[in-house]
C-alpha cells in the first residue's frame, strides 16, 4: 500500500509542478476534482480502469471521454501516462495525492484528530493554534469520534502521530506494569 502512495505521489507531485509552473494550479485542481467525482460515482468505471484484461488504448478513450474536450492539456497528459504505465486503476487516489500536495504547498497541512467526545469550539481554536506553533503551518482540522480513546485526543499530521488518549495511556501503564512483574520474576 505504502508503494502505491509513493507511486500516486510521484504523478501528483509531477501534476503541480507543472500546473503551477503554467499558472494554471487552480484549474487543473477545478478539473481534478471532477475526475475523482466522475470516479468515485461509478464503479463501473473504476473496475475498467483496473481490469488488466482491459487495453490501454480502450481505457484512454474511455478516459478522454470522462475528461471532455475542454480538460487542460497538463492533465490530460497526466492521465494518459498513467495509463500508458499500467497505472490507471491508480487515478480515484490522484485527486486525494494532489490536494495534499497542494496544501503543503501553501503553507497548509490537514491535522486528522480523533477524541473520545466532540471538540467544542474553544478546544479546537487552542488545538489548532498549538499545531500551527509546533508545525509552522496553518491547521486545518478534520475531527472524528472514537469512543474507544476513551478520553483525551490522537493527532496525526502526515505520518506524524501524537497520542494523548487515555487508551494509550493505560497501554503504556499496562506494558511498564508487565515489564516489571517480568523483572521481579526473574530477580528471584
Amino acid at each position: 500500500m505504502a508503494s502505491t502512495r509513493l507511486i500516486v505521489n510521484r504523478y501528483a507531485q509531477a501534476l503541480h509542478a507543472l500546473a503551477s509552473e503554467a499558472g494554471l494550479l487552480e484549474q487543473v485542481e477545478a478539473q481534478l476534482v471532477d475526475l475523482a467525482a466522475n470516479l468515485a460515482s461509478s464503479d463501473d468505471l473504476r473496475r475498467q480502469l483496473a481490469n488488466p484484461r482491459l487495453g490501454r488504448e480502450t481505457k484512454k478513450a474511455v478516459l478522454n471521454q470522462v475528461l471532455g474536450d475542454n480538460a487542460d492539456d497538463t492533465l490530460r497528459r497526466t492521465v494518459m501516462l498513467m495509463t500508458d504505465k499500467g497505472r490507471a486503476g491508480l487515478l480515484p487516489d490522484l485527486q486525494p495525492a494532489f490536494d495534499e500536495i497542494a496544501r503543503a504547498a501553501s503553507g497548509r497541512v490537514v491535522a486528522a484528530v480523533s477524541s473520545a467526545i466532540p471538540l467544542d469550539d474553544a478546544l479546537r481554536e487552542r488545538l489548532s493554534a498549538q499545531l500551527g506553533s509546533l508545525t509552522g503551518k496553518q491547521i486545518t482540522l478534520e475531527e472524528t469520534v472514537d469512543e474507544s480513546l476513551l478520553g483525551g485526543i490522537s493527532v496525526r499530521i502526515g505520518s506524524r502521530m501524537i497520542d494523548g488518549s487515555l487508551k494509550r495511556r493505560l497501554e503504556v501503564l499496562e506494558l511498564k506494569m508487565l515489564g516489571a512483574h517480568i523483572a521481579q520474576a526473574s530477580d528471584s
